[in-house]
């Protein structure tokens, strides 16, 4: 045996694991065949050289490796999950003498801390080596190579690219009986499945893929698109990429999952290959040859027929729902405008709402499954009427057939309105779980004479962004002036956005003081110091910050600017004992990583928690009280406190009031402005302080503006108060002005 020692590796030699491995394969290399021994990194790069058959190996592993066990070497570099310590396979060479290559690979860390492999590799012949595995892999390369030939003739004389790739899915199962096969194929760029094709896949596993996102690390064949290389997975119930689908795994009988990008012949990605197999399994240099051959071929087929009327569901439908998609909604109506009969048609474009808090909170999979059933059930609601999915959460029912009348055929539309609204009244299972969500709703009538159809859609649309500043779970019918409205709505998000990067954005606070008139403590509220129009008060623009996800961004930077102001107050005798209470928005709390990023702003700061006050509302609380009783407790034990603003508009009730960790209720101002002259609204306000008292909450009036009605609330038991009577909301600068006159 010839040894070349080109780094000596001590490790390996130091480790009696690793020496007594390779001393074992030592004593079973025949010097007269193939066999090299080497510790390479995860990429493949030799380290050392412990022995080999050719001493003028110099460190290059793969110029003296047979072509053929290449990519099998590679897959098995790295351990599949970290309690793997080793694995070994045989590469077949496929020539006369029926040789086949025995790969083993020791998985261990450099004194650096550094992945390592010690790779033996050595020939092994037929008596070590079953003859008959040899002679099946032969039969089965044989039998792939008349599959490859038949579909590239199918290829170029059939015209049905779904009818061709189903054919390679069943083609390749039928040599390989214990494997599933899959094509997946993605819109996008490779963001969104698109459609899956796998015939003979377990429905568990099936509708996996259906609802699959397409990150790295989520799954075998989600990874190979998302980094457009070859995953191998020996097992599924180890590796952490199938951490998520284990569930499915099992369900389905599946233990290994192999992954090949298809590949456009630009680069771009189209989707994957799949092979599952029913038993841990390390692929073979053929089967490895044979998955990437079959990514080529799939791709020859999306490339050729994707623009073909032939692969209509992969262009005309939806994903998820199964829904013809937005392309089909304007055909059709091009159709309808072709047909030109007479009368009216009408158009009702659904939009749920909230629903990207369902995938923030709950998941994508999650709410997939919420897009599924609410599909299947305004199809029912909606027939005969043709109806789709615009995309993601938005949905469109076209109705033809209206009478001439154009009253009439309003009538028609709002009463198929109301069906489509009574979809929502029951709440949808997923799983364990219920969830309840509303849609909002336009609706746009016209007929042959009408615009363009992409003008019907917009029109629709616009109507349904009205319904929803109605208040959401609201209907509008579009009328002419309502695109100007919109338009307005736009420029202000685009403004808004400029003002955070411009850092427009200014914090007021407003003194809240206790029954003897001293402070204790503030709210901290946002303004937005426009060049043009000056100040504008957040009710001209919270609310489009809600609805464009901006309020999350903005939210995080309030937070932190409060915590960075307790944290200066917190320095002064004076001040340190001042509360600030802060503003959370719905969408800001059901964020997934809302409770860490609190927690990282009290420790940035190095602030006392218990003056941090944050003021939820009652309509967040209730769309989800058990998920918002964990977050407010993970955070009441920190010391934060919480308190429920604009008290007594909501549904108001002990019953979820008690499940809660609040600190204080706060009387909304629509109460305290007329309770001088309003007896309804003097008796609400005694119901609330009565309410808080039995449970021991502190409570707190907003909006005191006058003697008479500080008099009032003192009179029926509040002993805290926040309103223009005690000072107005006020830049920090002359807020702490104000502050030091009042507290020395």
């Amino acid at each position: 045996m010839s040894t070349v020692n080109l780094v000596p590796n001590e490790v390996v030699l130091a480790d009696h694991d690793l020496n007594h491995s390779f001393e074992k394969w030592r004593s079973q290399v025949d010097s007269s065949g193939f066999y090299i021994a080497v510790v390479t990194d995860d990429h493949g790069h030799c380290l050392s050289v412990l022995a080999s058959h050719s001493p003028a190996l110099e460190g290059d592993l793969w110029t003296c490796l047979p072509l053929v066990a290449h990519d099998p070497v590679r897959a098995i570099l790295s351990p599949p999950a970290p309690d793997i310590k080793h694995r070994t396979l045989h590469v077949a060479c496929h020539d006369h003498e029926n040789r086949w290559l025995e790969c083993c690979a020791h998985y261990f860390k450099s004194a650096t801390g550094e992945s390592r492999c010690l790779l033996l590799i050595r020939e092994t012949i037929h008596e070590t080596q079953s003859a008959t595995d040899f002679q099946q892999e032969r039969l089965r390369a044989i039998a792939y190579e008349r599959i490859k030939f038949s579909l590239l003739e199918l290829i170029l004389k059939e015209q049905d690219a779904l009818r061709i790739l189903e054919k390679i899915v069943h083609d390749i199962e039928s040599i390989h009986t214990e494997v599933y096969c899959a094509i997946v194929l993605t819109r996008n760029l490779g963001k969104l499945v698109q459609t899956v094709i796998a015939s003979s896949l377990p429905q568990a596993m099936l509708q996996t893929l259906r609802q699959l996102q397409l990150d790295t690390g989520n799954g075998s064949l989600a990874t190979s698109i998302a980094t457009k290389q070859r995953v191998v997975v020996e097992n599924v119930m180890t590796h952490p990429y199938w951490l998520n689908h284990r569930e499915a795994a099992t369900a389905s009988g599946i233990q290994a999952g192999w992954s090949e990008p298809i590949l456009s012949a630009e680069g771009e990605v189209l989707g994957a290959f799949a092979m599952y197999y029913r038993q841990p399994q390390t692929p073979s240099a053929f089967e490895l040859s044979m998955i990437e051959q079959a990514a080529k071929l799939v791709s020859i087929v999306v490339d050729r027929h994707l623009s073909q009327e032939s692969i209509q569901s992969l262009a005309y439908y939806e994903p998820v729902t199964g829904l013809p998609n937005r392309r089909k909604v304007y055909e059709h109506l091009h159709q309808l405008r072709k047909e030109a009969t007479h009368g009216q048609w009408g158009m009702i474009y659904i939009d749920l709402d909230h629903f990207k808090w369902v995938n923030e909170a709950h998941g994508h999979t999650t709410g997939n499954q919420l897009l599924h059933q609410v599909a299947e059930r305004l199809q029912k609601a909606a027939e005969p009427h043709f109806i789709a999915c615009m995309g993601g959460d938005e949905f469109v029912v076209l109705l033809s057939g209206l009478a001439s009348d154009a009253d009439e055929a309003a009538e028609q539309m709002w009463h198929m309105q109301r069906q489509l609204q009574k979809v929502f009244q029951r709440p949808f299972k997923i799983g364990a779980q219920k969830l309840s969500i509303t849609a909002s709703m336009g609706l746009c009538s016209f007929n042959e004479t009408g615009p363009g159809e992409t003008d019907y859609v917009k029109a629709a649309d616009i109507a349904m962004h009205k319904a929803k500043q109605a208040g959401r779970n609201q209907a509008c019918l579009y009328e002419p002036g309502m695109q100007t409205e919109i338009a307005t709505q736009v420029m202000l998000e685009a403004d808004l956005r400029e003002a955070i990067a411009q850092q427009q954005l200014r914090l007021y606070y407003q003194v809240q003081v206790d029954h003897t008139g001293r402070p204790f403590g503030a709210e901290v509220l946002l303004r937005w110091h426009h060049p043009q129009r000056g100040v504008i008060s957040p009710l001209a623009f919270i609310s489009v910050a809600e609805n464009s996800g901006l309020i999350v961004e903005m939210g995080y930077w309030v937070l932190d600017q409060a915590c960075a102001q307790i944290a200066c107050w917190q320095q002064s005798l004076n001040t340190r004992e001042l509360s600030l209470s802060v503003n959370i928005s719905a969408r800001q709390f059901r964020q997934a990583d809302f409770v860490d990023m609190v927690k990282a702003c009290i420790q940035r700061h190095q602030i006392n928690p218990n003056a941090l006050r944050l003021e939820l509302t009652e309509s967040l609380l209730l769309e989800n009280v058990d998920d918002a009783v964990l977050i407010m407790e993970e955070l009441s034990q920190l010391g934060i406190q919480f308190s429920l603003d604009d008290f007594g508009t909501g549904y108001s009730s002990l019953q979820y009031l008690k499940k809660l960790p609040l600190y204080q209720l706060k009387i909304d101002r629509s109460f305290v402005h007329d309770l001088v002259t309003d007896s309804h609204d003097r008796t609400i306000v005694r119901t609330i302080i009565a309410m808080a008292q039995s449970m021991y909450l502190n409570v707190i009036a907003e909006g005191v503006e006058t003697q008479a009605q500080l008099e009032l609330l003192s009179n029926n038991g509040c002993r805290r108060y926040q309103g223009f009577l005690f000072g107005k909301p006020m830049p920090i600068e002359d807020f702490n002005e104000w502050l030091g006159e009042r507290l020395t």
